[in-house]
């Protein structure tokens, strides 16, 4: 269950972790076999030699830089209490697993946990599993840190904690799996990468952000969370989540929620049980090339404001494929609405003069209800499609700017559109 670590860009590679890789393959001393008892502290590279069975606190305790504790496909257990391995502050340390079985940490409060000052640490190849609070937790590590190609399952609580100011870390290739809390969970932490995870099974929201900035979601793969796939709240402004899938959540695909400037780019959200992407509260975000088809709603907005919404596909939705809700200064473009059980586009709310949103360009096609429907006035209507749908192509309240070049046809009400004008 263990894959093999990706390569990450040779940008971020430059920038975070070359230099702490380099000075771990050129100064970590050769390990030798060696036979230890619970809580020991290690300060000379190691390869275990035999079980660490009941420890009745930590496991094992980093006691030096540069230095590598290779498990070698034994067992660190303990009893409910300490930290499988914890490091207090060491630098360039690995933990890794040589050996073709699994190298098991299990029954601690932590299965791996680092402390502030840690840097340039690299846990990798390691089954943790059965932990009370978490699987791996960085608390204030100081960066540089990779956490890779683990199987992270069966906490009591979270998989993974980024918390107390943990950054420019990264977690990667990772199997996260049934973890009775959120699936990961970064708090007050930024400029982390998060990268090709797979995230299962989560009682709570698979991936958190909360007060963290300028972090990078990636690629990761997020299913049957209990709650959401993906949380952005709290202030996570300015956050990259690109590229990433999530399918079968109890709640929404995305949620942001009290935070700004985020781009949300070119994910798939599919089977949610909200919509597959929410924004609360949240604004001067950039939302493109999403496909959040066959959800309960497409894409939400409400009390957000100054969003690109643009080149979306919010497709076969039990509901809306996009609305918004006292949302304002957002601009819709070149966004597909079609086959929805609701309304293709929808936009409730009232705005001031000069403060409504823009439609421009949006396809919105045999769709339940009407495809395109602005119930209060001051938005722009223009350039958009609106094709078999069930009732009006496009229903725009007085008041409403018409900009022209809106096309309906074969709509089931006979005028096509009303507030503005439609050719075929």
């Amino acid at each position: 269950m263990i894959r093999h670590s990706r390569t990450l860009s040779s940008a971020w590679f430059a920038a975070v972790g070359a230099t702490a890789l380099i000075s771990v393959l050129v100064t970590a001393p050769t390990a030798h076999a060696a036979h230890l008892s619970c809580g020991q502290t290690v300060t000379t590279s190691v390869v275990l030699d035999t079980d660490l069975l009941n420890c009745p606190g930590d496991g094992l305790v980093v006691g030096s830089s540069g230095i590598t504790i290779d498990l070698n496909g034994r067992t660190v257990d303990g009893v409910g209490l300490g930290a499988g391995i914890r490091n207090d502050g060491f630098g360039n340390v690995t933990i890794t697993n040589s050996a073709g079985t699994p190298a098991r940490v299990k029954e601690f409060d932590h299965g791996v946990k680092l402390n502030p000052g840690t840097s340039g640490n690299i846990v990798e190849k390691l089954t943790i599993h059965n932990n009370e609070l978490s699987g791996v937790e960085l608390n204030n590590a100081d960066s540089n840190n990779r956490v890779r190609n683990n199987l992270i399952d069966q906490q009591a609580q979270r998989g993974v904690a980024i918390t107390g100011g943990s950054s420019d870390n990264v977690l990667a290739d990772n199997t996260i799996s049934a973890n009775q809390g959120g699936g990961v969970f970064v708090q007050n932490s930024a400029g982390n990468r998060l990268e090709g995870n797979q995230i299962t099974g989560s009682g709570d929201a698979g991936l958190v952000l909360e007060g963290s900035s300028g972090n990078t979601l990636l690629t990761n793969t997020v299913g049957g969370s209990s709650d959401a796939a993906i949380i952005l709240r709290l202030s996570s402004n300015n956050n990259l989540v690109q590229s990433n899938s999530s399918a079968q959540n109890a709640d929404a695909g995305l949620t942001v929620s009290g935070s700004t400037g985020n781009r949300i780019l070119s994910n798939t959200f599919r089977g949610s049980g909200d919509s597959g992407i929410v924004l609360d509260s949240s604004h001067s975000s950039t939302v493109t090339g999403n496909d959040v088809s066959a959800n309960t709603g497409g894409i939400e907005l409400s009390y957000s404001g100054n969003n690109l919404i643009q080149s979306n596909i919010a497709n076969d939705t039990t509901g809306d494929g996009i609305s918004l809700a006292h949302s304002n200064n957002n601009n819709l473009e070149l966004n597909q609405a079609n086959r929805n059980g609701s309304r293709g586009i929808y936009v409730a709310g009232d705005a001031a003069p000069g403060a409504g949103n823009q439609l421009v360009r949006n396809t919105t096609n045999a769709n339940l209800s009407d495809g395109i429907v602005v119930a209060k006035p001051v938005h722009t209507i223009q350039g958009n499609t609106a094709r078999d749908n069930r009732s009006w192509g496009i229903f725009a309240s007085p008041g409403n700017v018409d900009g022209g070049g809106n096309l309906a046809s074969n709509n089931a009400k006979p005028a096509q559109c009303t507030g503005v004008v439609c050719t075929p």
